[in-house]
């Protein structure tokens, strides 16, 4: 593992630094203050402020983002509701995605367990999964099976219920 040397810090800071005050000058603070203000102030309050501006009823935002800042307030109510919101959101989001992940794990572990079975045994799980298939489908289940062509949603159906027939057996133990 490769450590950064001083030179590579500084520069990784300044870069921070100078992203800070682009932000707070683009709120129409002035440099010499935006320099001041993160000279003198904690850089996550200035950040956190930088967001939570815009939650605010402040007719005049830099003077409100400066003195905010200068004198460490609390971020608005409204702002932090949010941001826990947004938060939650995405704990959720990664939530869905491990469960996705999970519940195609045991898709493919079923499909291979269908795909070990002997013909005898594949028959009967198709039979169990051909009696539970949705009634508004059945029809064009069996009309496809006539055929010999599956469409992809009938398909899909047919490979959920196989795994459904599947878990509800006592073959995948």
């Amino acid at each position: 593992m490769r450590t950064r040397t001083g030179r590579e810090e500084v520069k990784l800071i300044s870069k921070e630094r100078d992203n800070l005050i682009n932000k707070l000058v683009k709120l129409n603070v002035s440099k010499v203050t935006a320099e001041d203000l993160i000279k003198n102030n904690d850089q996550a309050l200035i950040e956190k402020w930088i967001e939570a501006i815009n939650y605010t009823n402040a007719d005049d935002k830099a003077a409100y983002l400066v003195k905010a800042i200068r004198e460490n307030w609390q971020v608005p109510e409204e702002y932090l509701r949010e941001r826990n919101s947004r938060e939650e959101k995405i704990q959720e989001d990664l939530f869905k995605e491990k469960e996705k992940a999970k519940q195609q794990e045991e898709n493919k572990y079923l499909d291979k367990v269908y795909e070990s079975l002997s013909s005898e045994e594949r028959g009967k799980v198709d039979q169990e999964a051909n009696r539970n298939f949705p009634g508004f489908l059945k029809k064009r289940l069996e009309k496809e099976l006539r055929e010999g062509k599956l469409s992809k949603i009938i398909q899909l159906t047919l490979e959920e219920q196989r795994r459904k027939a599947i878990k509800g057996s006592n073959i995948n133990n």
